[in-house]
């Protein structure tokens, strides 16, 4: 991505921060349904809140020091003004990450087995990477 789409997701969620609340990373994303428990034992669906963020797949994630935002994205791939929903920051936790051709991060919520599945085409790893290395 781009920095002015990355400027622009920023500025969509500019008037959201609370005093003091830093932006780390910010990237448009594919959203998927994701249960960490997957990792340790068997699959299962997405609980609530994960189910809930993947009501529309193509978004934009923007993590700050204090929460992760989800947006959603224009037709063009830009950011929505649309707000999806939000985790808070001590809650989410980088569960895998692959990075490749196709490159994904799957970011758990707590300790319920809940949380999604983001994936980046090519053209955005590097905003995959930089997410990952902000969320660890």
């Amino acid at each position: 991505m781009r920095g002015k789409l990355q400027d622009r997701a920023l500025a969509q969620v500019a008037p959201m921060l609370s005093a003091g609340e830093t932006p780390l990373a910010a990237a448009r994303a594919v959203v998927g349904r994701f249960a960490s428990s997957r990792l340790s034992a068997a699959a299962a669906g997405a609980g609530a809140l994960g189910a809930a963020l993947t009501s529309t797949s193509k978004q934009f994630v923007v993590l700050t020091d204090q929460r992760m935002i989800f947006l959603t994205q224009t037709f063009l791939g830009g950011p929505g003004e649309t707000f999806l929903g939000q985790v808070p920051r001590e809650q989410v936790s980088l569960a895998e990450a692959s990075f490749g051709v196709v490159s994904h991060l799957r970011i758990a919520f707590g300790a319920a087995g809940d949380g999604v599945a983001l994936t980046f085409p090519l053209v955005d790893k590097r905003n995959a990477e930089q997410l990952a290395a902000a969320l660890r």
